[in-house]
């Protein structure tokens, strides 16, 4: 039906097509981290006993075998809450600082051998602590919403005097009050937000757009209690929405309409889609969208492909496939011809 689930790939690979966009999921969840717990892992290792029993012939052909599996055997979803990172040329931006924004940190922080000598190496004389050079990030946040800043106080580079960092979202003053309040007394957290040795700053988004490297930006509010920030990363001949936390009062209504003219066209659509649809109906007015009122908006939108986002956290990987599945099922219903991409956005995913 022309929507195929990506391979999530370990590495970036920018050095093979750098002018190419790249978009890493780094945290997918809505509302709270939800890592695997032993009876996930249980009910996973008895699937997979149970496939391995019914395809015995096939043991002895490995690929084969693992090619037929269940998808939510092969792919976990992850656990993260929201954190995307997007890199075109010499630009890096990223979206939201969710629990997955710690992952993130690390991947970008130098690495620091200790060797193999000594178990346990002296702590009056560590290795020297020298980066290359110091970062610049733009992080783009939607809102302060816990699920949204809480990665930030375990962001390796925001322990850097040498990197400075850069919050946009829907006013500065209050992202800078959020992100204090996080971290205010000792019983929350033993570091203040200025006891951080990198520069932090944050800004109010500019009222129409900004520009980083080749990259243009724009963001739409959201309806969503307390407000939420769409955004628009465009060059050339990309362009990527990234749009978490909002439910249209009306399908139809004014504020659809204009969200439906701000992602028109877009290669990847980045949607919250918490709810099942019936879910949805038991949750009106909590702020978050269903993966059928995605595929309505993404199709009066003519989007190229749509990835469902923020996924509930009591959601199993497994249900979360088969909504998947019904999703795109729902699609071929409307459409018929299967030209837009439907895929899970799962941690590790590069697009």
């Amino acid at each position: 039906m022309g929507a195929k689930t990506r391979s999530v790939d370990p590495g970036w690979g920018f050095g093979r097509e750098s002018a190419v966009m790249n978009l890493k999921f780094w945290g997918v969840r809505g509302s709270i981290p939800s890592p695997s717990t032993g009876k996930d892992i249980d009910e996973k290792l008895r699937a997979f006993i149970d496939v391995a029993q019914k395809s015995s012939d096939r043991l002895s052909r490995p690929d084969e075998f693992l090619k037929n599996l269940p998808r939510h055997l092969l792919h976990p979803v992850g656990g993260n809450t929201s954190c995307l990172e997007v890199k075109h040329n010499q630009s890096r931006i990223i979206l939201d600082m969710g629990s997955g924004l710690r992952p993130l940190g690390v991947e970008l922080s130098p690495k620091i051998d200790f060797g193999d000598s000594d178990l346990f190496p002296s702590l009056n004389n560590p290795p020297p602590f020298e980066p290359d050079k110091g970062l610049d990030l733009v992080i783009l946040l939607s809102h302060t919403h816990w699920d949204h800043i809480q990665g930030f106080p375990f962001f390796t580079p925001a322990h850097n005097a040498a990197n400075r960092i850069t919050i946009y979202g829907q006013d500065g003053d209050k992202i800078r009050r959020a992100l204090n309040i996080q971290q205010t007394a000792p019983s929350l957290f033993p570091i203040s937000l200025n006891g951080f040795e990198a520069e932090i700053v944050c800004r109010s988004f500019p009222e129409r757009e900004m520009t980083l490297g080749d990259i243009e930006i724009r963001s739409m509010p959201l309806p969503h209690p307390g407000g939420s920030l769409a955004f628009k990363l465009k060059t050339e001949d990309r362009i990527i929405i990234y749009a978490t936390d909002y439910e249209f009062p009306s399908p139809e209504g004014y504020e659809a309409d204009q969200f439906v003219k701000f992602i028109e066209g877009a290669d990847v659509f980045i949607s919250d889609t918490q709810y099942t649809y019936l879910e949805g109906v038991a949750r009106e007015g909590w702020g978050h969208s269903t993966s059928f009122g995605a595929v309505d908006l993404a199709m009066r939108a003519g989007v190229k492909s749509l990835y469902l986002f923020h996924h509930d956290p009591d959601h199993s990987d497994a249900k979360l496939y088969d909504s998947l599945d019904k999703t795109r099922a729902y699609y071929m219903m409307l459409s018929g011809n299967g030209q837009m991409t439907i895929d899970l956005g799962v941690e590790g995913l590069i697009i």
